[in-house]
């Protein structure tokens, strides 16, 4: 065993290689400091083994009070392991919290866990508990919330829980619950997880928005009072109204990490349309954003309000549901990912705000992409398709939320099939409409946010029966291989074996993946810390308001 992310110990015996490959220009920044925190080697360590300066602290200039007044989408409530926005847990993570935090420089930093320690086989992981920090009720939070919670995650047939698909290894393949033996206390601060094969995306998984740490009274309910009523995070939630708005306030008693300099923090819904946002900011109703579309940054600069950019694995897919007609045939899926030029949706649905991508979910930002080359459209072989699947007549319908940047993706891509002669109806559903049955559609487009690694997306989205599966994609071969990927830590290793899962998606048809996009983020010229994130979470404890 290695260790605790503290650097005075051993090393795990792939980091000093990895360091190497690093120090030879041969893995980017990004990608050694990813792989190095999922071997449990910490920040400063991995530092100082790539041969990097540690960004140096920023003196604290905090004022504490004022609300933060921020416009977004507040969705409605459900247990945190079904989370199916950010936007949902950007409310609940201020009193809530996480095992690991994913920071905006792309890290990852032991959060209510104070460390984590990897076996040489990556088929044992200890996890160590932060001492001293005590929830709500007076009560430690310590190894049993752990486990409480990994258990939780476990439960494979609970509906929607996309976090069984992250832990994967611990879930008894019969029972569709943890396995016997897989989640054991050590003490009251040490957790050991004994995995049945290995997997390098487990560290990443935890700190994923749909692992909001709850207390062990905690039933499931979808009522955020009651789910939300025993915290260790610095807020205490005041009111949760979805589809309009919600509100959470600084508790009274310190907070373990320090100060929180926020009063409260206020998130309105304004719908869908961006104008009604760059109005609030332009009327000084709001202080922040969510998100700001692309073709949005120069009116709400106009306002007054300065927006941070961030370049990120978040994009948009255009999937089939192979289960579902006429998509279980993979030559008509085929035709239609073949009609459509990515670049030009990425110039019609983000103003070019992105870099196209290439129908496969897998990007330069993770450490493990392998080129296999663009997505070509192909005209010629996509009638060809159609034909012999006897369906150059027929009409397919292509749904998506009524989002802006979203809506405009869509229309694009219909009127990239159009070109081909493909019928196409387009269908346009708000919100709260759409996302009640976003994993069921035949056609429809999806947005998702950026991950750390290519395997974790991979596994949320195409392996066979997860809960985030929408386009049911079930392959043999890809699973094989994708766990291959999984056991594998050496990032050039793993990159081989994703070339091959690359091609075998792309080529199976399953989705149109036209762009990774920039995300922008605006705040008042008086918020500091807020910036972007690259999967739009809101670390509101590094914000303060000057005066």
């Amino acid at each position: 065993m290695r260790n605790w992310m503290l650097t005075r110990r051993a090393l795990h015996p792939l980091a000093p290689g990895i360091a190497r490959s690093f120090r030879d220009g041969r893995v980017s920044r990004r990608e050694f400091l990813a792989t190095m925190a999922g071997l449990g080697v910490s920040t400063a360590g991995a530092f100082a083994l790539g041969g990097l300066t540690a960004p140096a602290a920023a003196e604290d200039k905090k004022q504490v009070g004022g609300t933060l007044r921020i416009a977004q989408n507040v969705r409605p409530f459900r247990d945190p392991r079904t989370f199916d926005g950010t936007e949902i847990a950007n409310v609940a993570r201020q009193c809530n919290e996480y095992l690991v935090r994913w920071n905006p420089d792309f890290t990852f930093e032991p959060w209510l866990l104070e460390g984590w320690e990897v076996s040489d086989d990556a088929m044992t992981y200890l996890l160590k508990v932060r001492p001293g920090i005590t929830w709500s009720d007076g009560s430690p939070f310590a190894a049993d919330d752990v486990i409480f919670n990994i258990t939780r995650w476990c439960e494979a047939e609970a509906p929607g829980n996309s976090m069984a698909g992250r832990m994967t290894p611990l879930i008894d393949g019969d029972t569709k619950l943890a396995a016997e033996g897989a989640i054991s206390k050590v003490d009251d601060l040490t957790v050991q997880l004994s995995l049945s094969k290995p997997d390098i995306s487990l560290i990443a998984g935890m700190a994923d928005y749909p692992g909001l740490i709850m207390h062990s009274s905690y039933d499931g309910s979808d009522d955020p009072m009651k789910a939300l009523a025993i915290t260790t995070g610095p807020c205490e939630l005041v009111s949760y109204e979805a589809n309009d708005r919600a509100e959470v306030r600084r508790k009274e008693a310190p907070w373990w990490k320090g100060t929180f300099a926020l009063d409260g923090v206020v998130w309105t819904d304004f719908g869908a349309d961006s104008t009604t946002m760059v109005a609030a900011f332009d009327a000084g109703d709001v202080d922040a954003n969510y998100e700001t579309p692309a073709d949005f940054l120069e009116i709400i600069a106009s306002t007054g309000a300065e927006t941070a950019e961030i370049a990120t694995g978040s994009t948009i897919v255009a999937r089939m549901n192979v289960e579902q007609t006429p998509y279980q045939n993979v030559a008509i899926r085929r035709a239609i990912q073949l009609a459509v030029d990515n670049g030009v949706i990425l110039d019609l649905g983000m103003n070019g705000a992105g870099t196209t991508a290439a129908n496969h979910h897998v990007g330069p930002m993770h450490e493990e992409y392998a080129d296999i080359g663009p997505a070509e459209r192909d005209l010629e072989q996509s009638r060809a398709l159609l034909a012999e699947a006897g369906a150059e007549e027929m009409e397919f319908e292509l749904l998506s939320v009524d989002e802006d940047w979203q809506r405009n993706s869509g229309d694009a891509i219909a009127g990239q099939l159009r070109e081909a002669g493909i019928n196409v109806k387009r269908t346009v559903l708000p919100g709260t409409t759409y996302w009640n049955d976003w994993t069921k559609y035949p056609f429809s487009m999806t947005e998702w946010n950026g991950r750390p690694l290519g395997v974790q997306v991979l596994g949320l989205a195409y392996r066979s029966g997860v809960a985030w599966n929408e386009s049911a994609y079930s392959n043999p071969e890809f699973d094989g291989l994708l766990d291959q990927a999984l056991a594998t830590a050496d990032v050039e290793k793993r990159r081989v074996l994703m070339a091959d899962i690359e091609r075998i998606l792309r080529e199976d048809g399953v989705i149109i993946q036209p762009y990774w996009r920039s995300l922008y983020r605006s705040a008042s010229p008086n918020v500091h810390g807020f910036g972007a994130h690259q999967a739009f979470e809101q670390h509101l404890d590094r914000v303060w308001i000057s005066t």
